[in-house]
């Protein structure tokens, strides 16, 4: 295993894709070595190295729109200093904390706040009666619209401001009560974003915004959450590419002795490695896929190779079986169990692993989802003349409400069918802007250009994620930090040891990584480069198998 240093924090976005093989200019062909001899590649196989450098290219440019604004965080933040201080008029002891897509670098311009409020006190009012009470309060000293759900399985307040010139489209923001669960939830995700941003943070707010555009991420309506895409790009990359981009961090145990009540919460094991930068100092992964190309394969992966019927994607421990956790759905002598729906696709939580993220996705919902990964696998495999418009097609707002329904269950194999028309763009309508979309502008190449030449400052966008909340810090590190100065040798070499063991735990193969060794031998031969005749024949036989093995495939499980 190589260890090598990492790049600066502050390394530019652009910098950072540069290291990754991603510039937009670099040469296609004819590429140089140390001796000035050309080395000389096949037509086909340059012209998908320029369709990938594009199209890394346009997903950070893509994103570079959607970051939220330094405005936008200020406003937020005085928002919650506000709600804070209002709260602390009531339980004195109390702190008001960001969590989830607010706090752990994967938020996106205009989207909701997640607060949670903890009260250090023993003797503290029932989240219930703390619920009514702020909302009447809050009803009474604010402007937001107040809805109080204090009878809910977690009180919560609810809180909508309308929009206005500071804020065009207004604040959603909801307040929960002592869920310090959710807080190490968000703090686990974070340090996965800040390992290496320009390639997570990238795609995991891109399959955000796609998911969005594509209406398929909405628990409510049968689909997965925002947060269920996190998990599944976290799955990805830890324990399905090969090497790990990714390493486990809650597979890297402490580097000193340390408790059972220090590492755990409620019960559960909150345990991961949360020192980023002393990993980032001694491990950067090995796998050099860019941004473009990770995408294509995660698209690829979740179209054909994730086992639905019988597989659960936990990023703790890898490819589980629903079997094994009691989340298998029966069908066996022909039953059907509704109840059981809700085990259709299975993402165990981090630390509540006993919690099915993708409990509320029905089967016409993950025929949905599935659909729309291989539409997506597709797009991209027939790969259009400029990698802008595979992006706008990945992205075009998709007008039907309703999930696409699955075929009916029979215990016999049906004949194979495909959610969506092969070839066919009947399922690609032209939809109108909403507020996480980039401007219209930006599918146009010549009004991009312009727009990018008046925007050249954004191009240097700090690869970091921005500072983390002060409760978002790494709190660990009286188990994982180097032994002091004046340590002797043996001390050092045995935290060396311990540490580089830990990488090693963590970027360890699993059983979801084995498929990829076929996936790069094929690579490697070119089995995957396409002509321009070959790419739309090619995207369909996918496609139909890939439906087809999951037709099949649930009618006999």
């Amino acid at each position: 295993m190589a260890y090598s240093q990492t790049s600066s924090p502050n390394t530019s976005f652009r910098d950072v894709h540069v290291a990754h093989g991603q510039h937009p200019t670099s040469p296609a062909v004819g590429a140089v070595v140390a001796h000035g001899s050309p080395i000389l590649q096949h037509p086909r196989q340059s012209s998908k190295q320029r369709f990938v450098a594009d199209l890394s290219q346009c997903l950070f440019d893509f994103v570079i729109q959607l970051l939220p604004t330094q405005e936008e965080m200020a406003v937020k933040e005085d928002v919650r200093k506000l709600l804070e201080r209002l709260i602390r008029t009531i339980e004195p002891d109390s702190r008001l904390l960001s969590f989830g897509s607010t706090a752990n670098g994967f938020s996106l311009r205009n989207s909701d706040m997640d607060l949670c409020c903890l009260i250090d006190s023993e003797d503290k009012l029932a989240a219930a009666d703390l619920v009514t009470m702020l909302g009447d309060l809050l009803e009474r000293e604010t402007k937001f619209h107040v809805k109080t759900l204090p009878h809910a399985r977690i009180p919560i307040v609810k809180l909508t401001l309308d929009p206005s010139p500071g804020l065009p489209h207004g604040i959603a923001c909801d307040i929960g009560f002592e869920n310090r669960l959710a807080l190490e939830n968000t703090r686990l995700l974070m340090c996965y974003a800040m390992i290496d941003p320009t390639r997570v943070r990238t795609l995991v707010l891109f399959l955000k915004v796609w998911s969005k555009r594509r209406k398929i991420n909405s628990p409510y309506k049968g689909t997965l959450s925002s947060y269920g895409y996190v998990l599944l790009v976290i799955y990805y990359l830890v324990h399905v590419k090969n090497p790990p981009v990714l390493p486990n961090l809650q597979q890297m145990p402490p580097l000193r002795p340390i408790t059972k009540e220090e590492t755990h919460l409620n019960g559960f094991n909150i345990w991961f490695f949360d020192d980023i930068d002393l990993l980032r100092q001694r491990w950067v992964s090995e796998n050099p896929d860019s941004v473009a190309e990770l995408l294509i394969d995660f698209f690829r992966y979740y179209a054909r190779d994730f086992q639905y019927n019988t597989g659960v994607a936990s990023i703790r421990s890898g490819l589980l079986k629903k079997e094994a956790k009691g989340w298998q759905n029966d069908y066996s002598g022909g039953r059907y169990d509704p109840s059981r729906e809700r085990n259709r696709l299975c993402i165990e939580d981090p630390f509540e692993i006993d919690y099915n993220v993708a409990r509320c996705v029905t089967k016409d919902g993950l025929y949905t989802i599935r659909g729309e990964f291989m539409r997506a696998a597709r797009v991209l495999a027939t790969r259009p003349d400029r990698a802008i418009v595979a992006l706008a097609e990945l992205c075009e707002e998709r007008k039907d409400e309703e999930l696409m329904s699955a075929p009916p269950f029979t215990p016999s194999r049906p004949p194979p069918q495909t959610p969506y028309t092969v070839g066919s763009h009947s399922m690609r309508p032209k939809g109108t802007a909403e507020r996480l979309s980039p401007p219209s502008q930006f599918f146009n190449p010549s009004v991009r250009a312009e727009v990018q030449q008046q925007q050249q400052p954004k191009e240097h966008i700090s690869s970091a994620s921005p500072a983390p909340p002060e409760h978002m810090a790494p709190k660990r590190s009286k188990w994982t930090s180097p032994p002091p100065p004046d340590a002797g040798p043996a001390d050092r070499t045995l935290f060396d040891n311990r540490l580089d063991k830990g990488i090693e735990l963590a970027t360890s193969s699993t059983e979801a990584r084995e498929p990829e060794a076929l996936h790069s031998w094929q690579s490697e031969t070119n089995s995957e480069v396409f002509t321009d005749e070959e790419r739309s024949d090619a995207a369909e036989s996918d496609d139909i198998i890939s439906v087809r093995s999951y037709t099949e495939g649930a009618a006999m499980h």
